[in-house]
């Protein structure tokens, strides 16, 4: 074999071997790329996996989140509710204390009660006893668009059900959805007339008498009442059963005491009559140009029209007091000097003073009232009759006044036995007269400073006093409308 026969054929087993092997090296070069390509998708699904749970996990914690969220929102609003709940039961409970006006305080709570509970209509509802019937007081409307209530017959009266429910039983009736319940036939015109779905009523019950009822009504959507809504409902219900009471007391109390006074003031009418006749006989008969008398009948005669006159006060002052309590008395205003007055007044007491060695000191603004003049001096009247009653021999008085902010100021002092604390609350009671044994020596109505007291309090005034035992009092008085003289 020739040289270069033989390169030839080493070039040629060089190639051939150098392919082999570079096949050989692709197809290893491709196992390890197949390979690591099934290393890099199970990685890639492993990790696909873990992003899988990692999604689902914040999924989880999303929907927890969520959950505790609205937990919290349900935790918020039972708060506020409850916060809600106490403000108006805590306001019924002050109107009850504050106001007499049961239209006013009821609705008010239908309108807090519709508020707070977010439905569209709330009613309360009174009941008859005699009747044995509901009927409605107040109605509260969310808004315009929803009708009124027209009809003058209450609902319900017309279910057996329901009223043995709410008389007897005393219990809440809970109506979610009318339609599914309802079966009557005038009930169901009823509601569908004024567009109701949900229903729910609660009785008003004071010491186990039904009063009357509150009633929810929602037209807009069918509504699930909430157990909280319903006792928010009840435990209103069981404040305004007070009110209603009360109210209910309170126009009897007036009743009574109009039927009362109306009673004194007819009577005392009767009273003045033979009264006056009384005194005037008397006082005639101890009249020397009538005939001479005894001694001892002159004593009888004369303690017949000391007690005549002792009683015809008290008649009087009976009949003014019923006429301030039953509201007839009539102020008539008028401008006048209040030192004038108050001078007039002192001239009528004067001479009972004088008996008492009681000395009188004035000190006195010119100031001019608008006001009652003849009450003004009554109140005078009986604030200086007082002072002299109770202030023993020798003593003296002082009445002083002064102008305050459009405001004329009276006092009365005196150096009398004075009043003690364990006294002081009874000063302006009817009938009430101060406990001591120089007070009990003092004839007196019982009635002056009471009667004083609320004639003050219809000029829009006020009366107050200090005193202590044996240190004397001072009666003081405040009266509108008042004007200094001008110099």
């Amino acid at each position: 074999m020739t040289k270069s026969l033989f390169d030839n054929f080493i070039k040629l087993f060089k190639s051939s071997y150098q392919k082999r092997a570079d096949e050989k090296l692709c197809q290893f070069k491709l196992t390890e790329l197949n390979n690591l390509l099934s290393s890099k998708d199970l990685e890639l699904e492993k990790l696909h996996k873990k992003l899988k749970d990692k999604e689902e996990d914040f999924e989880k914690q999303n929907k927890m989140l969520f959950l505790k969220e609205e937990e919290l929102m349900e935790y918020i609003n039972k708060i506020f509710e409850q916060q809600e709940r106490e403000r108006i039961v805590k306001w019924i409970v002050d109107s009850i204390r504050e106001y007499l006006d049961l239209d006013k305080v009821l609705s008010t709570t239908v309108e807090e009660i519709g508020k707070l509970l977010k439905v569209d209509r709330c009613i309360v509802t009174l009941f008859n006893k005699e009747m044995a019937e509901f009927s409605i007081f107040n109605v509260y409307r969310a808004n315009e668009d929803i009708s009124p209530i027209t009809d003058k017959f209450c609902i319900l009266n017309s279910s057996k059900e329901w009223y043995k429910k709410l008389i007897e039983d005393q219990e809440t009736i809970v109506i979610n959805d009318l339609k599914e319940v309802i079966t009557d036939e005038y009930q169901k015109i009823y509601f569908e007339k004024y567009d109701t779905k949900s229903f729910a009523v609660t009785p008003i019950i004071h010491k186990g008498e039904i009063l009357g009822a509150i009633s929810l009504h929602q037209i807009q959507y069918q509504r699930e009442w909430k157990t909280s809504h319903i006792e928010i409902l009840e435990d209103i219900a069981g404040q305004v059963a007070v009110a209603i009471r009360q109210a209910s007391l309170y126009t009897k109390a007036q009743e009574a005491t109009r039927l009362k006074s109306e009673f004194l003031a007819s009577m005392s009418h009767e009273f003045r009559t033979p009264l006056n006749a009384i005194i005037g006989f008397s006082e005639m008969l101890m009249n020397p140009n009538y005939g001479s008398i005894s001694e001892k009948q002159k004593e009888y005669l004369n303690n017949i029209t000391i007690s005549g006159k002792h009683l015809l006060r008290l008649v009087n002052d009976i009949l003014d007091l019923s006429k301030v309590e039953s509201g007839n008395i009539e102020l008539r205003y008028e401008k006048f000097s209040s030192h004038k007055a108050i001078e007039e007044t002192i001239c009528m007491l004067y001479a009972l003073a004088q008996e008492k060695n009681i000395s009188i000191e004035l000190n006195l603004l010119e100031i001019y009232m608008k006001a009652d003049i003849r009450r003004f001096k009554q109140i005078m009247f009986n604030l200086l009759s007082n002072a002299i009653k109770f202030t023993e021999d020798g003593g003296k008085i002082n009445i002083a006044t002064t102008f305050e902010n459009g405001n004329l100021k009276v006092e009365v002092q005196d150096s009398g036995i004075g009043i003690s604390e364990y006294d002081r609350d009874k000063i302006f009671s009817q009938f009430m007269q101060i406990d001591s044994s120089y007070a009990r020596k003092q004839e007196g109505t019982g009635l002056g400073l009471t009667l004083t007291k609320k004639i003050i309090e219809l000029h829009k005034g006020q009366i107050d006093f200090e005193s202590g035992v044996g240190k004397g009092s001072k009666f003081w008085f405040i009266l509108p409308e008042a004007e200094l003289a001008k110099i």
